[in-house]
């Protein structure tokens, strides 16, 4: 059955009204974000007030905040595309799956990794390669109560088989490398896996484990977010910095959640009225009860971030780049993953995206026509043990009837 169109018309109409009396014009408090923007010049002021909304009297500040090193940028610096290293390693890693299903005939997930090494300066060509990994034992697919593990255990899981395969290819390259090495990651790198998904404090384990791996191995990790959309952090911290005292930051907790009154505003808005193509912004950290974890495991742990706008005046991008504090101190490695990143992002053209990570992604993608064919070479495995794969739930056969194509009966009136 389809979507009766005539029933949502109303709703739609109504939507429309809504639309009409919401002021979409963010351009004044735009501009009161530039202005605060450009006086956050002073490091020391700025750090009194990150010390007062981590005091136990104030909670749920979850804005940007400088680093904890003598070494800091002020918030407010725009750093211009730096030099181009000669030599340099990228390897760039993603990663898909395809989910169990509770009605299948056995119950499986799968994830498959996508790497891609890119030698640049160096005429050799790309190296490939996939990994994928069946998970079928009912360790690996039940939890204790014996039940189906949960898609976000997948996704987690998957996180977790993405840096260390991306860990164990910087390892293997940290020699071989002429130049900065660095390791491409396509998402945030303040991963956390709650209590819902299975396993989750051993997941927390590895992956802070190849985190480890990857200091070890002097690589330059970066979790590239190509649409920041949701990310206010530094627009919390020109607010915060609008307040006069410690009595006023207490009584406005919680507009200090909100944004106060650059409400509405994205970080992304703030970046792209103030850097130019090429452009990055200072680096940061984000205040939260999950990267004082990372921190207290060691302060190289901590996850930083920077904004950059990478493509060109006819089409250009804002993204957010997280870094580990490690990468902020070692000499150089900002300026190198900067220049490196604009140029990945201008190997594609019209399209601002990393060409490594794109590539990493095509290789690791599972399409609908994958799943079919690894479905055929299970049931036909299955078959070979004696078992038949058509042997599925009434449930299952419902639904495969309900969403088939449908057939036309006639009712018939000359049957007695």
């Amino acid at each position: 059955m389809t979507l009766e169109f005539k029933l949502v018309f109303d709703q739609v109409a109504k939507m429309g009204a809504m639309i009409d009396a919401i002021d979409f014009d963010l351009s004044d408090r735009l501009q009161i974000a530039i202005e605060r923007f450009a006086a956050a010049d002073d490091l020391d002021a700025i750090r009194e007030r990150i010390d007062l909304v981590r005091s136990p009297d104030i909670s749920g500040y979850r804005g940007a905040a400088p680093l904890d090193l003598d070494s800091a940028e002020p918030i407010n610096l725009i750093y211009p595309p730096p030099a181009l290293p000669e030599l340099a390693t990228l390897i760039a890693a993603d990663g898909s799956q395809i989910y169990p299903d509770e009605q299948a005939p056995i119950h499986y997930y799968l994830i498959n990794i996508g790497m891609f090494i890119y030698q640049h300066g160096v005429d050799h060509l790309p190296q490939p390669l996939t990994i994928p990994h069946l998970a079928f034992h009912k360790s690996e697919i039940h939890d204790s109560q014996k039940r189906l593990v949960s898609n976000r255990t997948v996704d987690a899981r998957r996180t977790v088989e993405e840096m260390k395969r991306l860990a164990e290819t910087a390892w293997k390259f940290r020699k071989e490398s002429a130049g900065p090495l660095l390791a491409l990651y396509d998402n945030h790198l303040l991963f956390w896996a709650n209590s819902d998904v299975t396993g989750s404090d051993q997941i927390m384990k590895d992956y802070h484990a190849a985190l480890v791996q990857m200091h070890d191995a002097g690589a330059i990790l970066a979790g590239y977010i190509d649409s920041p959309h949701r990310s206010r952090v530094v627009l919390r911290l020109l607010y915060l910095l609008s307040l006069q005292d410690e009595e006023e930051i207490k009584r406005k907790q919680r507009e200090l959640a909100e944004g106060g009154d650059l409400e509405g505003l994205r970080d992304r808005h703030l970046f792209q009225a103030i850097l130019q193509p090429g452009e990055r912004s200072a680096v940061m950290v984000q205040n939260s009860p999950k990267n004082l974890a990372y921190k207290r495991r060691g302060v190289s742990y901590e996850i930083a971030f920077f904004y950059v706008k990478v493509g060109n005046y006819d089409q250009s991008n804002i993204a957010r780049v997280d870094i580990p504090v490690w990468v902020a101190r070692m000499p150089g490695a900002i300026d190198h993953l900067h220049a490196l990143l604009l140029a990945q992002c201008q190997m594609q053209g019209r399209n601002p995206y990393p060409y490594a990570l794109t590539r990493a992604d095509e290789l690791a993608r599972v399409t609908g026509k994958d799943k079919k064919q690894l479905d055929e070479m299970i049931n036909l495995e299955l078959r070979k043990k004696g078992l038949d794969p058509r042997a599925i739930s009434a449930k299952s056969r419902g639904k495969l009837m309900a969403h088939s194509e449908k057939r036309l009966f006639e009712l018939r009136t000359d049957l007695r």
